[in-house]
């Protein structure tokens, strides 16, 4: 089939940040659980907390177009060490404890210095989005989650087709700001925002801790259903920006219901 070799580095991308991210989370509950290490937000119940996240977020995007716009290169590349380096350490503290520090700054340095290296960017963002997400999934119970994910699938919309600054700095951080997964299909590459997975993480790690394994499960299955479905529906058509969050966020809302039936 056509363009194999690229739907299984996505899939398998996919379920690595998947994996990777729900061990990291069900650590960090327990952490949190044991007040050891605080959550993300005040209250994890209240469904405040996603807007409060959705705010840092635009923050974060606002002040990065900001820099982009002015050329404040080292300012950016200061952000994304720790970015980068904070995500890699939570998910290394998470699983493996020892040495998390040293290994995380090795990789960070690594993936700012050879960041045109696709493989190394791509394993480098695993790790990143494994830890961040996974640190979030744990701090958020269910519904803020699910609010969070509706939001940032409008948000994801609207900064496409409307705004186009999520375009502006796609354009921006080409082989320039290890923003974005790259998946190889044909000539050309399909770009997939950090949050594309990001977010998909949070969710699903959510669900693990207040529904358990087998919904997540379903969760999981469901929005890598609807990435494939992005997948071949991007794949035939020349360069083309769409908003990849929404058919993702369908396929794991699909999937948790199915589950719960179940």
């Amino acid at each position: 089939m056509e363009n194999l070799n690229s739907l299984v580095l996505l899939i398998s991308i996919y379920l690595a940040v998947q994996i990777i991210g729900l061990n990291v989370g069900l650590e960090l509950t327990r952490q949190i659980e044991a007040s050891v290490i605080p959550a993300a937000v005040e209250n994890p119940e209240s469904t405040s907390s996603s807007l409060q996240i959705f705010l840092y977020i635009l923050l974060m995007t606002g002040l990065l177009l900001v820099f982009i716009r002015f050329k404040l290169g080292i300012i950016i590349q200061i952000l994304l060490f720790l970015g980068i380096f904070g995500g890699i350490f939570i998910a290394f503290w998470s699983l493996f404890r020892d040495y998390a520090v040293i290994l995380a700054v090795i990789l960070t340095v690594l993936a700012i210095w050879r960041r045109k290296n696709i493989l190394l960017m791509n394993f480098t963002l695993i790790w990143t989005i494994g830890g961040i997400g996974g640190y979030l999934g744990a701090s958020l119970h269910f519904l803020p989650s699910l609010i969070l994910l509706v939001i940032l699938s409008a948000y994801d919309i609207v900064a496409v087709f409307w705004t186009k600054h999520m375009v502006t700095l796609a354009k921006e951080s080409k082989d320039k700001l290890p923003l974005f997964f790259a998946i190889p299909v044909g000539k050309k590459i399909l770009g997939l925002g950090t949050g594309d997975f990001a977010i998909p993480l949070v969710f699903s790690v959510s669900v693990l801790g207040d529904y358990g394994i087998t919904h997540a499960f379903f969760t999981i299955v469901g929005g890598l259903i609807g990435l494939i479905s992005l997948f071949f529906y991007t794949s035939g058509k020349k360069e083309i920006a769409l908003p990849a969050l929404p058919p993702v966020a369908v396929g794991l809302i699909l999937g948790f219901l199915i589950g719960y039936v179940f």
